[in-house]
């Protein structure tokens, strides 16, 4: 077991620094975890710490009820939003969260995201917006499950003014999720600035 732990662990320090290094999340923010296979431990971020600062010491395993196991750092105040999909999700082994700016702009004004590409249709398909302004509190716990329940196959979100939630069978898929959603909404919104442009170029003329 100590090996399975070991290795759930290498594979959340490998999405946290590819995440670090190309600029998906700076500063201390976000937040990803994953379950190990056969058990109901879930390792997640330490509090306080940046995903470059990640290492398999400071790493915080919890249960699935949320209770710390062994002595350590506090875990991500996220970790509510992370157990309540890992409970009504048993297929989902990493979960992923950044304040990316793009999908937060994109995200401002929208209900869902549908993306242009046939990559981002094929890969991630709709993006639903949770219009839940808290942190990490009961309405985001809420918000989600209500989510969740009507998009069984769920693989990404974004929270209002918050980021980006992707949900995958391990937490490398989970991260390269979290990379799509940032390009489908820069995508969307420069498709958009392309028509705003257009449209107004034509009107001058």
């Amino acid at each position: 077991m100590n090996s399975e732990i070991q290795k759930v662990k290498e594979e959340i320090l490998a999405a946290a620094k590819r995440a670090y290094q190309i600029g998906l999340q700076t500063g201390n923010g976000g937040n990803l975890s994953a379950r190990v296979p056969g058990t109901d431990k879930i390792i997640i971020k330490a509090s306080g710490y940046s995903f470059g600062e990640c290492t398999t010491e400071n790493l915080v395993t919890v249960n699935l009820k949320g209770e710390v196991l062994g002595e350590g750092n506090k875990p991500s105040r996220e970790i509510r939003t992370h157990l309540a999909i890992y409970n009504h999700r048993e297929d989902i082994y990493g979960i992923f969260h950044c304040h990316s700016p793009w999908a937060i702009a994109c995200a401002e004004e929208a209900t869902e995201i549908r993306p242009i590409t046939v990559h981002g249709k094929a890969k991630i398909g709709s993006i639903p917006v949770l219009r839940v302004l808290g942190h990490a509190d009961e309405a985001v716990e809420k918000g989600v499950l209500e989510m969740l329940r009507a998009n069984p196959a769920l693989s990404a979100f974004i929270q209002t003014r918050h980021g980006i939630f992707t949900l995958a069978k391990t937490i490398t898929l989970a991260e390269h999720h979290a990379e799509l959603v940032e390009e489908i909404v820069q995508i969307e919104l420069l498709a958009a600035l392309r028509q705003f442009l257009t449209r107004n170029l034509k009107e001058e003329c």
